[in-house]
């Protein structure tokens, strides 16, 4: 290897993305069904009024979310993808997707409210037993079908969850695991029916 391959090798880096398939929560559904997914996969995640079905870049691979935009795109239905990449702990690049529009980039500062938890709220790492036996004590008492959970990941991977109350509205705990796809595994293992957010904005 030539030394200026070299050099250039050792300026790659790797970057964490996170991708959504957008659509209503008809089309998603019925894509959905058809294609046999499972009733509680968490890979199902809300996006501002809408499904959507997020992968990760610690994802194996992307094959069900190709087997989701065919079977979108063969019903005729709208559909967007939008991607956060996150290229530092405060610098993202948000892409957009769509049919019927070009596809558009931004790069911008990343402000995110999980980044800066409540004082008092009490976090648990859901790698270990510990932090996963702390959760459900800490929720043991409150009615699941009263609460969401948003998930959102840091540029080194590592996810975060936020477990907020509806009504009132307010956080009562947050969590951490080693990437997202294990956070929503641990966190639905506690709360089977819980419905996930993902933190992320579209470009706008």
């Amino acid at each position: 290897m030539s030394d200026a391959a070299g050099e250039a090798s050792n300026k790659e880096q790797r970057l964490h993305v996170t991708t959504l398939l957008v659509a209503s929560p008809r089309a998603l559904n019925n894509a959905l069904d058809d294609l046999g997914f499972a009733e509680d996969d968490n890979r199902v995640v809300d996006h501002e009024g809408r499904l959507a079905f997020v992968v990760c870049s610690h994802d194996q691979d992307c094959d069900d979310l190709f087997a989701l935009v065919a079977e979108l795109a063969s019903r005729g239905e709208s559909w967007e993808l939008l991607s956060r990449i996150d290229v530092g702990e405060a610098r993202v690049i948000f892409q957009s997707l769509a049919r019927h529009r070009p596809v558009e980039a931004i790069e911008t500062d990343w402000v995110s409210d999980m980044d800066e938890p409540e004082q008092d709220l009490q976090a648990f790492d859901l790698d270990g037993e510990t932090g996963v036996a702390g959760l459900r004590r800490a929720l043991r008492r409150l009615d699941p079908a009263n609460l969401f959970v948003t998930v959102s990941a840091s540029a080194t991977g590592r996810a975060t969850a936020r477990i907020v109350q509806r009504n009132p509205r307010r956080a009562v705990a947050a969590a951490t695991a080693v990437d997202e796809g294990s956070l929503r595994t641990a966190i639905r293992e506690i709360l089977p029916s819980v419905m996930f957010g993902v933190a992320m904005r579209p470009p706008g």
